[in-house]
């Protein structure tokens, strides 16, 4: 298992989850991000990387990754929090395991990973205020 496979099968999962405007493996910052080009999806793959050695021939690792998501809130008849929490509720979906993934526990992503999973507690900040929406999300990413 490649890291270059498991972020391309991670990225995959998540742009066919969501109507993303902009989608790309290469991190913009929000502001750079104009209105008419959001929903838009960024992941980045720079976060910790461990390995633990189950056998003495080899380890098993660990990546993570983070998806920074960033929408236009400035609709002021709906809260910004509702194209957030749909984002995050189509990953969530896009990441849940199915058949002999759901049998076994885990997410693979077609077999890419020994397993996947959204870690930690989401950054949310709903753009009511100043129209910016964005959530940030950490991935973690097991190795075989």
């Amino acid at each position: 298992m490649s890291r270059e496979a498991a972020f391309s099968a991670l990225f995959d999962a998540v742009v066919g989850a969501y109507p993303w405007a902009l989608a790309s493996r290469r991190l913009r910052v929000w502001s750079e991000v104009p209105a008419p080009m959001r929903p838009a999806l960024f992941q980045l793959e720079s976060g910790p990387e461990a390995y633990q050695w189950t056998s003495l021939a080899r380890p098993r690792r660990t990546l993570e990754a983070k998806l920074f998501l960033y929408f236009d809130s400035r609709d002021p008849l709906t809260p910004g929090a509702s194209a957030i929490n749909a984002a995050l509720d189509a990953i969530d979906a896009a990441l849940t395991p199915q058949g002999a993934d759901a049998a076994a526990g885990r997410q693979t992503l077609g077999g890419a990973v020994h397993d996947c999973k959204i870690a930690g507690v989401p950054v949310r900040d709903t753009g009511d205020i100043d129209g910016d929406g964005v959530a940030v999300l950490s991935v973690r990413l097991v190795l075989g």
